[in-house]
């Protein structure tokens, strides 16, 4: 099995926590909260197949409203950018949040095209209770298809005390920071190449039309 084919596949899945509709979701459990609002999601992605499969681009549209208002991508986008923000002016800062914005939408697309609703099954495990104060969170799951193994993963969240909502901004598969890997990716890029550089490949990236049955061992491949 390629690993890096779920983690694609699945970074989506994870990330997939909101509603069609313009009222937000909100539940205190953020695990109820993350399967709430999957089942709706797969909900959608089934009755929009066809439409899909005409024009997998239309991925980049399920992303950005089902599951945009539920990742904390600016929280996501200064951890990736790491020690370098100090190094960036309030421009580039800005541009840098904005690809990274648009390349996370581009890369769960993309890992939608793995993705098939009548294989592959998600399951929870139970999570211990939360503190009343508690500001972050991990959700554990299963990642289940027929004759394969299942795949681990955590979920990081944390609480958005602003608008009043859990948020995710990691997922560890099988033991694997996909937030830390992808910053030590972005960092060598900028060493090597610079920060106007790396935004602009990051944009370039983003841009790309989303292709059926895309190869994504490496979907967030920025250089």
């Amino acid at each position: 099995m390629a690993v890096k084919h779920w983690i694609a596949a699945f970074l989506a899945t994870f990330l997939m926590v909101a509603s069609a509709s313009a009222e937000l979701i909100r539940n205190d459990d953020p695990q109820e909260l993350l399967k709430e609002v999957a089942e709706k999601t797969f909900e959608r992605i089934a009755s929009e197949r066809e439409k899909i499969d005409k024009n997998p681009n239309y991925l980049k549209t399920i992303v950005e409203e089902e599951m945009m208002p539920y990742v904390d991508s600016l929280y996501a986008s200064k951890k990736v950018l790491g020690r370098y923000f100090r190094d960036t002016n309030k421009q580039q800062r800005e541009r840098f949040y904005r690809a990274f914005y648009d390349y996370l939408i581009a890369t769960y697309a993309r890992a939608f095209t793995q993705y098939d609703e009548e294989k592959h099954k998600v399951s929870f495990e139970p999570s211990p209770e939360l503190a009343e104060d508690a500001q972050t969170a991990v959700v554990r799951a299963r990642i289940k298809e027929v004759g394969r193994p299942e795949i681990r993963l955590d979920f990081r969240i944390r609480y958005d005390s602003n608008e009043e909502i859990w948020k995710a901004y990691d997922l560890v598969v099988e033991g694997i920071s996909l937030l830390n890997s992808k910053q030590s990716e972005i960092s060598s890029v900028i060493r090597a190449q610079g920060i106007e550089k790396t935004i602009e490949l990051i944009e370039k990236k983003a841009a790309e039309p989303i292709k059926p049955d895309e190869d994504v061992d490496n979907p967030t491949e920025v250089s």
